[in-house]
């Protein structure tokens, strides 16, 4: 394995043991960790691999000099030559794989709740994790957002006014909350100041700032950022431009070159003219808060997929539009779909099918909660001013009920008029409470894991009822298959 002590010092310096057959990477820059992760199919020894770049790219003294100093950086003599050897494999060979290794840690702390929806539309293995909203009041006017368009509209005065109104009505309602929680829930699951806080985060507005950290792999990052680049958002390219620029400290030279997809923007732009075709902009409610469609055929279910997120009527509207199509339709609509997409190893999101499809709208505070389940497949409508709001059982049983409604009345009314003149924009005029209506697609695993652990006693009663119901579903369809799923919220 070794030659020498030198071999087994830098050896022990990276790597947990220098000879046994398990054994762990430590203290290795995440570039270096991505092109040992890359190169593991083509050479067996790590370890011996490892000593042999070292030494052939000239780095193995001045690595061995690091280590015994204990102040410079060991990667050092390294690190050029990973960095142009990543981005050569993934840029200029295409080798999407070989940017699987190495870990990635975003963090952004001034993020407008709002903003999580583009941030968190990925697959695993990609995660984040937000501020909680149910510890502390840690949101206030003074951590705002303010949407630069928004700011230069006609509207600009009324989303100020209906922000600063929505957080007047979060920190003065807290204390006729509690009064409320304190009195009817008395042998409740949470505390007190948990359960009222769960109640009042409906007053929150999107544009209140949180602090979101994005966690994967290099591969995930790269496919993430390429599609924010393509974004619209004001917010979402600052973000993306800066994070990216932070990355390339960590992983030199390996971001250097991505670009938009290109196909992004054009895609989008035309599915959404296509859905209007068909439904216009017109706004439907769904008959039930939580539905399931289960066992879709998966060709109707694509398309429908396909064009949920660029429409804002029911998946059945939709569904059933999609089981009517001839096959030139079908033809005309998958054709749309994978504009700049012939590359088949990178298949439309929109073509993945499963055979669990919820149908859930609720108020935004729960999609926050249910959108961070990322084995599943999810799809989103834009929210309207229409969709109206939800109130929280203890609000509702509070002195502030009556202020409540009309603060979300009046958002709502105000988020309705800037859809009609600027569509998605108007969810930075949303509060936590405003309505949202979206799909979770899933397989049995899926629902056991997403099931058990939303209706545990640990969370917002509001989701805990919605995970309720959506494993009742599922038994209802088929009790052999999804019997075992334990309703923690039912048998508390």
């Amino acid at each position: 394995m070794f030659v020498d002590d030198n071999d087994k010092l830098v050896l022990e310096h990276f790597f947990t043991n220098a000879d046994k057959p398990t054994f762990a990477l430590k203290n290795m820059h995440p570039s270096v960790q991505n092109y040992i992760y890359t190169g593991i199919s083509r050479f067996p020894d790590m370890r011996e691999r490892f000593l042999k770049i070292l030494k052939d790219k000239g780095a193995f003294e001045k690595t061995l000099e690091a280590i015994r100093r204990g102040t410079d950086d060991p990667m050092a003599g390294l690190i050029g030559h990973v960095a142009e050897r990543n981005r050569a494999m993934y840029f200029d060979m295409k080798h999407g794989s070989s940017a699987e290794g190495g870990s990635v840690l975003v963090v952004s702390e001034n993020n407008p709740l709002y903003a999580t929806e583009d941030q968190q539309d990925f697959y695993w293995p990609m995660t984040t994790m937000e501020t909680s909203t149910r510890y502390s009041k840690k949101f206030d006017i003074s951590r705002v957002y303010w949407e630069p368009t928004l700011m230069k509209s006609e509207f600009a005065e009324e989303v100020k006014d209906i922000i600063t109104r929505n957080f007047a009505l979060y920190e003065d309602g807290f204390e006729p909350v509690m009064e409320a929680v304190k009195e009817r829930l008395k042998n409740a699951e949470l505390n007190a100041t948990i359960s009222a806080l769960d109640s009042l985060r409906t007053c929150i507005p999107l544009v209140a700032y949180t602090t979101i950290v994005l966690g994967g792999n290099t591969r995930a990052t790269l496919e993430h950022f390429r599609k924010m680049l393509a974004s619209k958002d004001n917010f979402i390219k600052e973000y993306t431009s800066n994070a990216l620029n932070e990355l390339s400290k960590v992983f030199p030279s390996f971001y250097d070159g991505l670009q938009p997809d290109p196909h992004v923007i054009e895609r989008n732009r035309r599915l959404r003219e296509y859905a209007e075709g068909l439904f216009g902009r017109k706004f439907e409610h769904v008959r039930e808060d939580v539905r399931l469609f289960y066992n879709v055929p998966p060709e109707e279910q694509a398309l429908a997929q396909i064009l949920y997120s660029h429409v804002t009527v029911p998946f059945e509207a939709v569904l059933n539009k999609m089981s009517g199509f001839t096959e030139n339709e079908k033809a005309e609509l998958f054709g749309l779909a994978t504009l700049g997409r012939e590359n088949r190893r990178n298949p439309v999101r929109g073509f993945e099918t499963r055979h669990l499809i919820y149908e859930i709208e609720s108020s935004w505070s729960l999609w926050k909660d249910f959108k961070r389940n990322r084995m599943n497949l999810r799809f989103q409508q834009d929210m309207r001013g229409l969709a109206g709001w939800a109130t929280p059982d203890m609000v509702a049983q509070s002195s502030i009920t009556k202020e409540y409604e009309e603060a979300q009345k009046a958002t709502s009314n105000l988020m309705e008029r800037i859809y009609d003149k600027y569509g998605g924009l108007a969810r930075a005029a949303a509060t936590q409470g405003s309505r949202k209506r979206y799909l979770l697609c899933m397989g049995p695993r899926q629902l056991t894991v997403l099931g058990e652990l939303r209706t545990c006693g640990e969370g917002d009663r509001g989701y805990r009822k919605i995970a309720s119901r959506m494993i009742e579903l599922a038994k209802e369809q088929n009790p052999r298959l999804f019997g075992h799923i334990t309703d923690n919220y039912k048998s508390r």
